[in-house]
């Protein structure tokens, strides 16, 4: 069966993502009567892309943080739950965390997109 034009964007644009993500959510772990919640990894070195908001110094409201709402855009056919940890690795090797991410919202041919924060103490690694 030939796919058609519109499903095979869904290939192509993994191909155009530098960016590689590990998503990490949580999964039911049963130790004896009691269950918990461990970590869990999803993907890992997954291609993606991040797509940054407007960063407004005006807007910070605390000095000394590195806060902005990021976007991540990733295949369609990974469950990502509310709330996953999600560590993108840029082309460059640097590696930012995200926290607070939405469930995916996979309403797209060609992908899903899922709304995050970075959300991390500010430091100059000058040495």
């Amino acid at each position: 069966m030939v796919k058609p034009a519109f499903k095979k964007m869904g290939d192509i644009l993994p191909i155009l993502w530098f960016d590689k993500v590990t998503i990490i959510g949580t999964k039911p772990h049963k130790h004896g009567s009691f269950t918990n919640n461990e970590d869990a990894v999803i993907v890992q070195d997954e291609p993606a892309k991040v797509i940054l908001k407007d960063i407004k110094p005006s807007e910070q409201s605390f000095f000394g943080t590195d806060e902005y709402d990021a976007k991540l855009l990733i295949r369609n056919d990974i469950k990502i739950p509310a709330g996953a940890k999600i560590v993108v690795t840029d082309v460059n090797g640097n590696k930012v965390q995200y926290i607070r991410s939405s469930k995916g919202y996979g309403g797209y041919v060609s992908h899903q997109e899922v709304a995050m924060i970075r959300d991390e103490k500010a430091s100059d690694n000058v040495q």
